[in-house]
């Protein structure tokens, strides 16, 4: 998925999803590490895009990693450059709607980067988080501050904090943390309930 004043379209996705200044704001390997990714964990990253949490995450751990997205151009890329690393532990996820076939309780995180904020059916999506995920398993949420800011969709199109807070303790998240990541987001991470 690329952005062009926040609207998604299809010209030039990777380029855009992988421009410099939004990859150095996003850090993908050092925010994950922050976050706590360890060897062994499995991890869903949920709208993946052109891969950049996904090829970070598959570097870090020896589990699991599935790259879900509706894009099967950029599914077919990221494919192609998991191949040329060698990371046989990144899986490529197309997938349509909210369901993904990933077993219940195989993921010990899921992440979702800039992608909710375009999701009409996000309490679908948070109960199939809430499926996949191991019991105390985690979701992480990153997403666009909610005024404007220098990159990202339009203050009406964003998701803020407190909204966000709001969809993941009514789906039975209980939030643990959250901190900005650079001038233009933020990050949420939500424990999986009983």
């Amino acid at each position: 998925m690329s952005q062009h004043d926040g609207i998604l379209e299809k010209a030039g996705k990777r380029e855009k999803l992988e421009n410099p200044r939004r990859v150095a704001e996003l850090a993908p390997a050092a925010t994950l590490a922050r976050l706590g990714l360890r060897d062994g964990q499995t991890l869903c990253d949920i709208g993946a895009g052109s891969g950049l949490f996904s090829l970070a995450a598959a570097r870090i751990t020896s589990g699991a990693v599935w790259a879900a997205d509706i894009d099967a151009e950029l599914l077919a890329e990221l494919d192609t450059r998991a191949r040329a690393e060698g990371l046989a532990n990144l899986h490529i996820l197309p997938v349509s709607g909210c369901a993904y076939p990933i077993p219940d309780g195989s993921a010990d995180w899921a992440l979702l980067v800039t992608v909710l904020h375009e999701i009409p059916a996000r309490h679908a999506l948070l109960a199939e988080l809430r499926r996949l995920l191991k019991p105390a398993g985690r979701a992480v949420l990153v997403e666009f501050h909610a005024g404007r800011t220098p990159m990202g969709p339009p203050p009406a199109h964003r998701l803020g904090a407190p909204e966000a807070e709001s969809l993941f303790t009514g789906a039975g998240f209980a939030k643990e943390q959250e901190f900005s990541l650079g001038e233009n987001l933020y990050v949420q991470t939500y424990i999986r309930g009983e």
